[in-house]
């Protein structure tokens, strides 16, 4: 018997092989130093924040050393920039989360550029064509609605995305509330991208159904 699965909207991520120079990234972001403008920081250490830092927001993350244990200066990669802070890519962590914003005074050159090698503004990133184009910091949802409360699962951290595999915008972690569009979320391939809306980073996004035991 056929059984009735709900309409979610999703994409199907590809499978993208390990960068050289992030070899601690997880495949989700494996290819960040790609698409990132690589600096250091100005300061002993500084907070990379899993969300937009705003008011109403639960305000998590972790703590960037300047430099390494041997005293070498660690880099991070700038994706782009959005109003007072960076979205960067922490090259040496180990683990998820490996995206978050800084402050733009915490870096040495605080800027993303194009593949020419110009410094870009506000909201504008390279995108997989290579090409620079804007980045939308919550997912386009006309018509669409808060119907079902999920849940990310024990254990899980993954990124929030403007659209699949596109610009990461936050993060949800184990236990967050991620509310989708339908009834029921139905049986998904892991890599899937479901739309939803994350009230512990404040905006719509996309998250990958393997962080979301209720679509597998």
């Amino acid at each position: 018997m056929r059984m009735w699965k709900p309409l979610v909207v999703i994409a199907t991520a590809l499978a993208t092989p390990l960068s050289v120079l992030a070899p601690t990234a997880s495949a989700e972001n494996a290819n960040g130093d790609k698409y990132t403008h690589p600096t250091t920081l100005t300061r002993a250490s500084c907070m990379i924040h899993a969300n937009y830092p705003k008011a109403g927001i639960p305000d998590w993350g972790w703590t960037k050393q300047q430099r390494s244990p041997r005293g070498k200066a660690y880099k991070v990669g700038v994706r782009y920039t959005y109003k007072n802070y960076a979205l960067v890519f922490d090259y040496a962590k180990a683990g998820e989360p490996s995206w978050g914003f800084i402050a733009k005074s915490c870096l040495a050159d605080p800027r993303a550029y194009n593949k020419h090698g110009q410094p870009l503004p506000d909201q504008r990133g390279v995108g997989g064509s290579g090409k620079s184009k804007d980045v939308v910091m919550s997912a386009p949802h006309a018509g669409k609605s808060k119907r079902t409360v999920l849940h990310v699962g024990s254990n899980h951290v993954g990124t929030l995305r403007n659209a699949p595999k596109s610009f990461v915008i936050g993060n949800v972690r184990a236990g967050d509330p991620f509310h989708i569009t339908t009834e029921r979320c139905g049986t998904h391939n892991r890599k899937s991208w479901i739309l939803g809306y994350a009230p512990h980073s404040g905006r719509w996004g996309y998250v990958q159904a393997q962080h979301l035991p209720a679509c597998h």
